[in-house]
C-alpha cells in the first residue's frame, strides 16, 4: 500500500518486512526540495534525508526508537549520523522514552527533550540544539 496525501507528493518512508515499524518524511509540493541522499533502515526505524530548499542544505532524521533500550538506539543513530548533522538538521520522532518511572504507564501527554549538538562533534557541550516531540499515548 502506497501513502498518498493531496499536497504533498514527496513521500519519504522506511519500513521494517514484517510492517511492525516505520517512519516517513513528507514534504510539501509548495517546497522546491531537491533529494541529495536518503538512507534507510531495514527495519524501519530511521530514514536520514538529506537535500536542498532553494539551494540550502537541510538534513532531516526520523527516528522511531524501540520501546526497550531507546535512549541507546537514539545514541547509536545519533553518532552514525555524526557527520550528517549540523546547524541546518531537523531531528524528530518517536522516541519512546518517559520522562520518569510513572510515565510508563501513564496515559498523559509526554514532551520529551534532547539537547543534541549542532555543530561539530556530538561529545562537544557547546551549540546544543534542544529538540523535543510531543505524544500522546492512549
Amino acid at each position: 500500500m502506497k501513502l498518498k496525501v493531496k499536497g504533498w507528493e514527496k513521500i519519504y518512508h522506511a519500513h521494517g518486512p514484517r510492517k511492525q515499524a516505520g517512519v516517513a518524511i513528507l514534504i510539501s509540493n509548495k517546497i522546491d526540495f531537491k533529494t541529495k541522499l536518503i538512507k534507510r533502515d531495514k527495519e524501519g526505524h530511521y530514514i536520514l534525508l538529506k537535500g536542498t530548499i532553494h539551494q540550502q542544505d537541510i538534513t532531516i532524521i526520523n527516528i522511531y526508537a524501540p520501546n526497550n533500550g531507546a535512549a541507546t538506539f537514539i545514541k547509536q543513530i545519533l553518532l552514525k549520523f555524526k557527520n550528517q548533522i549540523d546547524h541546518n538538521t531537523i531531528i524528530m520522532g518517536d522516541f519512546n522514552t518517559p520522562l520518569s518511572p510513572l510515565d510508563r504507564s501513564s496515559k498523559q501527554n509526554k514532551k520529551i527533550c534532547w539537547f543534541l549538538p549542532s555543530v561539530g562533534s556530538l561529545s562537544e557541550k557547546k551549540n546544543l540544539l534542544r529538540i523535543c516531540t510531543i505524544g500522546l499515548t492512549l
